[in-house]
């Protein structure tokens, strides 16, 4: 097994900003497409939201939960080499392509349904 590259607090900041900077310009693309665009994107965002939140900690957690992650890495070397995270997307093209990836519209009401729960606590 290979070891894997450690990257320093500052560098997953600058990652954790491109990644929530790549949530906010797909949102931000929902927003001025408009209510069709964002059905049909729905289940792209319900995935990208579930993404985000192990960004969303505090560094040394986002650090502990991220830094064996090889797919999770990857973005260092896409800022180091694009300046721009396509993270988010990737994943997401990424499971797409997976047996189990259903996006059903029940698929989508019941996550949405189990988020409205689990937020309920």
């Amino acid at each position: 097994m290979s070891k894997l590259p450690t990257y320093n607090s500052q560098q997953w900041e600058e990652a954790r900003d491109a990644v929530m900077q790549e949530y906010q310009d797909f949102v931000d693309k929902l927003r001025a497409q408009g209510v069709d665009y964002t059905i049909k994107n729905a289940r792209k965002l319900l995935i990208f939201q579930d993404l985000i939140t192990e960004w969303q900690h505090h560094m040394p957690t986002v650090i502990s939960d991220l830094e064996e992650n090889t797919f999770a890495l990857t973005v260092f070397d896409e800022l180091k080499k694009h300046q721009k995270c396509t993270l988010l997307e990737r994943a997401y093209n990424d499971m797409s392509s997976w047996s189990n990836f259903n996006p059903l519209p029940l698929t989508l009401w019941l996550e949405l349904s189990e988020d409205e729960t689990i937020t309920e606590f």
